[in-house]
């Protein structure tokens, strides 16, 4: 492993310098295009991103970033999280439940819902962490871009950027009037709405609200017709912006979000036969369910937030952002998705299952920020970090569809976050620039657990830690360095080393109080990446790629596993602990030849296997444990192959009547399993899916978009799980059709 990783040091060491060696010959390259002044004109459109503090140019990023622009979020529809991982390979999902969906970047990621859990790869909001899946469920109208972030991020970002991020950046306020509307319709009673308003309050002063509305009667239905898979959203946020002085601005932000969903279709394949290789078949095209009690989603997150930057220091820009994020989370589930009657006929020796939680959470963060100014040679960007998240959760799995007793688990989690960051860069003359950062951070996280048995009307307390609570107290170094390469306008490498790792954890659902007040190490992870950014014929071919090899160190993986102390059909969450090897190449391809033709080819290869993994399996009548040795395995979410391609008509612009675009979108990924043992029974067949839309827009404020999604009305898993003697499945949403009606107003 070792050798491996020199060789990837010295193969980027030998592509720059035989990359440089004609370079250098010649005379000095003209400047980069930092400031997209290259985008003006023909060719591909040239995006801005601030992945690493800075403004810069997305092909002068020495980092692997997907980014779309606010005009393409539009364009293809991206509405939710879970359509914004279709559009970017190397990403995936746990869609347990649908509202608080926990992101997996090139393969790292946590399913660990508890109070005492982290995130291993996060999102950020305005440069806000969010910190609890739930916090995803934001607007994603009236964003300026979306920047995707691959590798860990653990220098600039830091908190729990293991590996990778998604950054939410939101338009702000201009100093003149403009508006914008939104109206989709479509099949299942999808009705969307969204308004945009900016206007400039007095001098110095303006204002941008948004407002969103998301509605759809369920992409299935009941037995006797009652909502399953809808959607149900209110979101609205308003951005105050103030001059204070030359250079100098004050930024304030409330939004919130509220979502409230009916119950999520389930299907027990186990009914169905098993073919080794292919595990269970699929339902033919299911519609119907039949839960004996209908669960819900209702969600509520948002927060507010304040930013101040000044350029007054003279030598650097000197921001201070503070925020508070809240959620309010509760959960009903009917996870066999049928009735007493029909468990009994299939063999389930209980009559339902019903998996219950409630979260409360609040985020407080603090970051302020010195970054250089001026255009020597010489740049750096330094600050400091703090983090409170307050976490209350109580979970529940009831094996009847009428219980009678409880068996609830309540945990309650303070986690202190403090760090000191920097990262600074040199650039010579002749194109090369060296940079190298690091981040301490002080993590302190208490986790108190209390479990309730017996009949609901008199519970008793199993165990209570309150008075002596688990505590992960730890301070963690991570760095990143490296070097890239600009050799001409069109050609730029770079090759980096970076760090990222996760605070320990703590068990949801722990089955005494000793169990319940001991932590996991820490995750680490150490990436090593090469890539190549090219531009070619006058900036209409893009070709970018990279390759990575990441050690993963101590990844905690989740897993609900048989327990037979708790019924025929109990469960419990575990906890163990593995180590991985991860390979990939991530590649990015744009052909605009002309102006009526475009195309889009994003490929992500992943190679990720267990070098250490010895997996709980279960729990006897005597509460023994059971255990399979992983080592080998491929690990879980992670396609080995994702393609999303896109290919675009569009007529002249120039014509009196307007003018139309046609657009095609293919999303392949190969299969994958549920979990980490590889067995087939957890397992995602490959599947491609088709979207295609066609756009008239009568001038630029004015446009019609009748498109269409899933056309092929493919049969795909979301998620699943199995219990031995069952293997629930929920699918993803089918083919729907629908039209888009924007106007703005300038």
């Amino acid at each position: 492993m070792a050798s491996t990783k020199i060789s990837i040091l010295r193969a980027s060491s030998a592509l720059l310098a035989t990359l440089a060696a004609p370079a250098m010959a010649q005379e000095t390259p003209a400047a980069p295009a930092e400031d997209a002044q290259a985008a003006q004109g023909s060719g591909i459109d040239e995006i801005i991103v601030t992945a690493r503090r800075r403004e810069e140019s997305l092909q002068s990023a020495p980092i692997t970033v997907t980014a779309f622009s606010g005009d393409q979020l539009e364009q293809k529809g991206i509405t939710d999280f879970a359509r914004l991982a279709q559009a970017t390979p190397g990403i995936n999902f746990d869609a347990f439940p649908k509202a608080a969906p926990r992101p997996f970047f090139r393969g790292v990621g946590s399913s660990n819902q508890g109070a005492g859990g982290d995130p291993s790869s996060v999102a950020f909001l305005d440069g806000v962490y969010l910190g609890r899946a739930a916090m995803l469920g934001i607007d994603f109208y009236d964003l300026e871009r979306v920047e995707v972030l691959k590798g860990p991020q653990g220098t600039l970002w830091g908190k729990n950027v293991v590996a990778g991020s998604v950054n939410f950046v939101t338009a702000k306020p201009v100093d003149h009037a403009e508006a914008d509307a939104q109206l989709t319709f479509g099949e299942y009673g999808q009705m969307n709405g969204n308004l945009m308003l900016n206007a400039p309050v007095t001098d110095g002063v303006a204002a941008r609200l948004t407002l969103g509305a998301v509605t759809n009667d369920g992409f299935r239905k009941t037995i006797d017709g009652r909502a399953l898979d809808d959607e149900n959203k209110l979101s609205a946020r308003l951005h105050v912006r103030a001059d204070l002085g030359p250079d100098t601005w004050l930024l304030l932000t409330g939004d919130v979000a509220k979502q409230d969903l009916s119950d999520s279709s389930r299907y027990n394949v186990l009914l169905n036969p098993f073919t080794p290789g292919e595990g269970y078949a699929d339902f033919d095209n299911p519609r119907r369910a039949n839960p004996d009690r209908l669960g819900f989603t209702k969600s509520t997150t948002g927060g507010a937030r304040a930013e101040l930057s000044t350029d007054v220091l003279g030598f650097a820009n000197w921001t201070t952002v503070a925020a508070w994020r809240t959620l309010d989370y509760d959960f009903s589930n009917d996870l066999d998705g049928t009735d007493a009657a029909t468990n009994a006929a299939t063999g389930l020796p209980v009559s339902g299952l019903q998996v219950l939680a409630r979260e409360k959470a609040d985020s407080y963060s603090l970051e302020s920020r010195l970054s250089s100014l001026h255009g020597g040679p010489f740049s750096w960007v330094a600050g400091v970090f703090y983090n409170r998240d307050e976490v209350f959760r109580e979970r529940e799995t009831q094996q009847s569809a009428t219980p009678t007793t409880i068996n609830r688990f309540f945990g309650h989690s303070v986690n202190n976050s403090y760090a000191v960051f920097g990262e600074a860069q040199y650039k010579f003359d002749f194109g090369l620039r060296f940079f190298a950062g690091g981040r301490y951070t002080q993590e302190k996280k208490t986790y108190d657990a209390r479990r309730l048995q017996g009949a609901i009307a008199a519970p008793t307390t199993s165990y209570d830690t309150g008075d002596t609570p688990g505590v992960f107290d730890k301070g963690v170094f991570t760095y990143r360095v490296g070097a890239d390469f600009r050799f001409s306008d069109n050609i730029f490498a770079f090759g980096t080393v970076s760090t990222g790792f996760k605070s320990g954890a703590f068990q949801e659902q722990p089955s005494s109080a000793a169990l319940a007040r001991i932590p996991t190490d820490p995750e680490r992870l150490t990436n090593y990446e090469i890539g190549l950014k090219t531009d070619w014929l006058d900036r209409k071919l893009r070709a970018n790629i990279s390759a990575f090899w990441m050690d993963y160190r101590d990844f905690q993986t989740i897993k609900v596993v048989p327990d037979a102390t708790q019924g025929p059909v109990g469960t419990r969450v575990t906890v163990d602990s593995a180590d991985a090897t991860i390979k990939g190449v991530e590649s990015e391809f744009i052909l605009a030849p002309v102006d009526w033709f475009d195309a889009t080819v994003r490929y992500t290869y992943l190679h990720p296997y267990f070098t250490r993994f010895i997996q709980t399996a279960g729990f006897d009548i005597n509460g023994d444990p059971t255990f399979v040795d992983g080592a080998g395995n491929r690990m879980s979410r992670t396609p080995k192959h994702a393609v999303t391609a896109t290919a675009g008509l569009q007529s002249s612009r120039d014509a009196s009547w307007g003018w139309l675009r046609a657009e095609v979108t293919m999303d392949y990924q190969s299969d994958a399993f549920e979990n980490n043992i590889n067995d087939f029974k957890e397992y995602r067949k490959p599947r491609t899916l088709w979207d295609a839309s066609l756009t008239y827009h009568l001038d630029d404020r004015y446009s019609v978009q009748v498109w269409g999604h899933n056309l092929t009305d493919r049969n795909y898993r979301i998620w699943q799980t199995n219990g031995g003697v069952y293997q629930y499945v929920q699918y993803g949403a089918p083919r729907q059709f629908g039209v888009t009606l924007r106007a703005k107003f300038l």
